[in-house]
């Protein structure tokens, strides 16, 4: 079982395509990756918050606003690689519970990180295991689709699960993909169309046992990292919750940030 406090770990880079320096954007007073920082400082399972990062300038803004930062390589292919070699840098036990908040999602809420860390936490094998039989474990959360959404925008991911445990909104997901699943063949409605939110939890055991595991052909064809897991036979758990946030990748996407956060802001 992992330990009931959570470590948040953020990777960041300056490197974007569409966005370049994103993380250091701070129109609003106070660079963006530091805003996702504070979101995550105020989960209720988190106790500490660290940004995994390859820049110099990222993890001096990160210190100065109060939080932590860790150099790492910048040989990784995907937040999730960068996410393991920090919790070497800090040589957290296989126990520890570590939640992958991304970092281009400043208006992240608090409640979905704990939805993540809940997930992870369930059992989701169909069947029991044996006690002794340690199972690397993966949560999750996703979130209904909203009518502004184009479930055939290969840009948003879908998932579909399993039935629901209903005491804790958690199930066990079947596919991730960029594709419209599911596919409502009579427009029923029976199935409810699904978002995923990107974010993961795990405990360190479980995130070393990732990192061995050879890419997929799922994987590969989807570009959906997490397809890795599911594709070598080990279940994702996904709690199912309300989730407005975006990331962001775009100058466009900033600027409407910043409006909505000026909005919000308390008046002199």
């Amino acid at each position: 079982m992992a330990t009931s406090k959570a470590i948040a770990i953020i990777p960041a880079r300056l490197g974007s395509t569409r966005f370049p320096g994103k993380a250091l954007a701070s129109e609003t007073g106070k660079p963006m990756v530091v805003h996702v920082c504070e979101r995550a400082a105020m989960a209720d399972t988190v106790s500490r918050v660290v940004v995994a990062t390859d820049s110099d300038e990222i993890a001096d803004a990160v210190k100065a606003a109060g939080f932590e930062a860790v150099m790492t390589s910048v040989e990784h292919p995907n937040g999730t690689s960068r996410l393991a070699e920090a919790t070497a840098v800090l040589k957290l036990k296989h126990d520890q519970a570590v939640v992958n908040v991304q970092g281009d999602e400043p208006e992240i809420d608090p409640a979905v990180i704990d939805a993540a860390l809940l997930a992870m936490t369930q059992q989701v094998w169909p069947v029991e295991r044996p006690s002794m039989y340690r199972l690397p474990r993966l949560g999750t959360v996703a979130t209904p689709l909203r009518e502004a959404e184009d479930i055939n925008d290969p840009n948003i991911v879908k998932v579909v699960l399993g039935l629901i445990e209903p005491d804790v909104g958690v199930g066990r997901a079947l596919y991730f993909s960029r594709a419209a699943i599911p596919h409502d063949r009579d427009d029923c409605g029976a199935a409810m169309p699904l978002r995923h939110v990107g974010i993961y939890a795990y405990d360190v055991f479980s995130l070393e046992q990732y990192m061995k595991l050879p890419p997929t052909p799922l994987e590969e064809s989807e570009k959906l990292e997490q397809l890795r897991w599911l594709e070598h036979g080990l279940p994702i758990a996904v709690a199912v919750r309300q989730a407005w946030h975006q990331g962001i990748d775009t100058p466009e996407q900033y600027a409407a940030f910043v409006e909505r956060y000026r909005a919000s802001a308390p008046k002199a």
